[in-house]
């Protein structure tokens, strides 16, 4: 709680020598501003409660086995503050909490970051940048199509005795700096992070993990959604290339310390937007170097595993009424071990994207036939989701 206060103090701090001369409105969020526009302090906030229902069938038990749970939660609940000033230097910070997440179980501090624009093809960021890696990693979870990200970017691998930790390809968090910018129709993003891959301690072993990513955009830009909500007049198209390294870890295996030398993820993936119709396909490739397998019950010295994911939106009421689709599937090395997802919904975007109601249903293979003794575990998912955000 010290550390968000003062994160707060701080913002105030640089409002005040403003607010003499400050002018406010609101737009894409509430703003302070000076007369010469040279000071800029924007507020945003998000709020996502949600109603689910879960039943999940464990097919390793003989007659069938299952459990129903449904519940309300709190997917999301945010405040962001972005100062800029000079339209050269701007500051981020948001506090967020989740219910659903082993992250976020209490208020904290994300998204902390300062970036110094030089040019618009050279930008410096300097805080939690994380690694880029895909189309996701740019990708606001305001604009999901699902009330979830897709299999390839969420799952956690709870089954560590099986699989080595091999998570799912989701974009690691990490204190480091990163460089981005536009060239023409080309755009790169690239970060050097500690290797411990946290936002909140120091380096580990001094290690550090890299990623970059690169893009063309063909037919236009396309934003940082998994929908049309612009129901673009003419069409966007994008193209992604991506590669990040992940340096050495240690993970607690069956009793056993597990030794991983390094990962190095790759993906390929297009996102098109026209017409109120939304595309966004990725897919990935990851090679795991094992020096120690712990207490692992399978392994190899290396691993290699695959995964895609697709996701396609349409509106059938122009930025009223959308139906989507999404599918994903990881494919690990090894005795059977893969995961399954496929899933739509439906969205009804009440007022713009500020208030919509979103309702999903999402099928799950979870770690399917783990090599063992533990097979399958099947879980459907149907979440109502309200989205309130400023």
């Amino acid at each position: 709680m010290k550390r968000i206060l003062g994160v707060v103090v701080l913002l105030v701090a640089m409002a005040l020598p403003q607010l003499l001369f400050a002018e406010t409105g609101y737009d894409g969020g509430f703003y302070i501003k000076n007369d010469e526009d040279t000071f800029k302090l924007k507020i945003n906030g998000r709020f996502q409660p949600e109603l689910f229902y879960a039943r999940e069938t464990l097919d390793d038990v003989a007659n069938g086995h299952y459990q129903n749970r449904t519940s309300f939660s709190i997917r999301r609940a945010e405040a962001v503050f972005n100062a800029s000033i000079r339209d050269k230097f701007s500051f981020n910070v948001g506090m967020k909490h989740a219910t659903n997440s082993s992250n976020f179980n209490t208020l904290n501090v994300s998204g902390a970051t300062g970036t110094y624009s030089f040019v618009p093809e050279f930008n410096i960021t300097a805080g939690m940048v994380g690694l880029p890696l895909s189309i996701m990693a740019d990708t606001s979870s305001k604009w999901f199509l699902l009330t979830s990200a897709p299999i390839t970017d969420v799952q956690d691998d709870g089954i560590e005795n099986f699989t080595i930790s091999r998570l799912s390809f989701s974009i690691p968090d990490g204190l480091g700096l990163n460089f981005s910018g536009d060239i023409w129709k080309f755009f790169y993003s690239a970060s050097v992070v500690n290797g411990n891959e946290s936002n909140y301690t120091f380096n580990n072993g001094n290690k550090f993990s890299f990623g970059a990513r690169v893009g063309f955009n063909i037919l236009g830009a396309v934003p940082g959604s998994m929908t049309d909500f612009a129901c673009s007049d003419s069409p966007n198209l994008t193209v992604s290339l991506g590669s990040m390294y992940q340096a050495k870890r240690n993970y607690m295996v069956n009793g056993g310390l597990a030794t991983i030398k390094y990962m190095w993820t790759s993906s390929a993936g297009v996102a098109l937007r026209w017409g109120g119709f939304a595309l966004t396909t990725e897919g990935y490739y990851r090679r795991l170097r094992l020096t120690n397998p712990g207490g692992a019950i399978w392994a190899r010295p290396t691993m290699d595993d695959i995964g895609y994911y697709g996701a396609v939106g349409y509106y059938i009421i122009p930025k009223t009424f959308e139906v989507a689709l999404q599918a994903g599937q990881i494919f690990r090395e090894g005795p059977d071990n893969n995961s399954n997802s496929f899933g739509g919904g439906l969205n009804y975007y009440i007022f713009d994207n500020n208030l919509k109601l979103q309702l999903s249903y999402i099928w799950t293979e979870d770690y399917d036939d783990i090599w063992g003794g533990q097979n399958n575990n099947n879980i459907s998912l149907v979440t109502l989701m309200l989205s309130a955000a400023f």
